[in-house]
């Protein structure tokens, strides 16, 4: 082969190279698609109306949430080397309350229907 036949031959296989690269990609995208869609399938479906009405819900009940409220925190103090009262550690307790208010107003965005237990 000459240095030409081989220089055509290599800029083929770089052409090649690059529409499978292509090929692949867009492969990889419609899977990506399709793992989505299998993922979704199941879900149950709600207009972006609803989203929207359950994001504002969530945003008031946290936003009316008392964080003020020291009942809602539990702190660990102690003393320094200079005899000054330093805060070590502070935890918020107020996990439940906060998700509670949050359900309670998700909750009234829907008509909620007892399930049937079968026993």
């Amino acid at each position: 082969m000459t240095k030409a036949e081989l220089q055509v031959k290599i800029s083929e296989l770089e052409a090649s190279l690059k529409v499978n690269e292509l090929s692949q990609t867009d492969l990889v995208n419609k899977l990506v698609d399709a793992q989505k869609e299998l993922e979704n399938i199941n879900k149950p479906k709600i207009t972006q109306e609803t989203v929207d009405l359950m994001y504002e819900a969530i945003e008031e009940a946290i936003d009316n949430f008392d964080f003020d409220d020291r009942d809602n925190y539990e702190a660990d103090f102690t003393i320094d080397y200079d005899n000054r009262l330093a805060l070590e550690s502070i935890r918020f307790d107020g996990v439940t309350s906060i998700a509670e208010d949050v359900f309670r107003e998700v909750e009234k965005l829907f008509n909620v229907i007892p399930t049937e237990k079968n026993d």
